[in-house]
């Protein structure tokens, strides 16, 4: 099947979901997503879409994280610096190593880097997601500004977390070194961003 195919036949299945959702709110939009996507691909219709990884993120992740981060206030984030970074780092890091250590007991055959890649993978909040939520929930201002704000910084531990348990499953070998300066970049990279987006 054609890419323009494929692209219209997707947006279709996002108007689909828009509509369903219209008759049963209480089921998150993205959800009714990956139900239709993962029926759509079931089905015998020859879907097959190559998609390199680093062109998605700067074709929908970025613009998401971007359009998130301008609606959130700077002087908020900055006062609640603290919470924020201890949930992005902190939490996110705590995550993996003990979702990772969980999932190697249950399923033993999961060597245990690959298990820290899995755990990787569920750790960081996801800033579309928080928004979605707070539109539903009325959530305390303060605890919505911490959410959203953890949602946005934490990428850079997960993604860091999941390259590294991925190096690490394929290779055999962990660099500290290395995975304190991907962190970084990745930091500085998100920091920049948030930066660059109008408050």
């Amino acid at each position: 099947m054609e890419t323009l195919e494929l692209v219209l036949m997707m947006l279709c299945l996002i108007g689909i979901s828009n509509v369903i959702n219209r008759f049963i709110p209480s089921v998150p939009v993205p959800l009714l997503q990956i139900i239709l996507g993962t029926a759509a691909a079931l089905l015998p219709l020859g879907l097959h879409l190559e998609l390199d990884t680093e062109l998605f993120l700067v074709l929908f992740i970025a613009p998401l994280l971007y359009n998130d981060g301008k609606r959130t206030p700077r002087e908020e984030l900055w006062e609640l610096r603290a919470p924020i970074l201890l949930l992005a780092l902190g939490l996110v890091f705590v995550t993996v190593f003990a979702g990772g250590y969980f999932i190697h007991w249950l399923i033993p055959s999961i060597p245990l880097p690959a298990a820290f890649a899995l755990a990787a993978i569920l750790s960081p909040t996801d800033a579309v997601a928080v928004s979605s939520l707070a539109g539903r929930i009325h959530l305390p201002k303060g605890i919505l500004r911490l959410l959203e704000g953890e949602s946005l910084m934490n990428d850079a531990s997960g993604l860091v977390a999941f390259k590294f348990a991925i190096a690490a499953t394929v290779t055999g070998v962990f660099s500290i070194t290395e995975a304190t300066g991907s962190f970084l970049l990745i930091s500085v990279g998100d920091w920049s961003a948030e930066q660059l987006s109008p408050s």
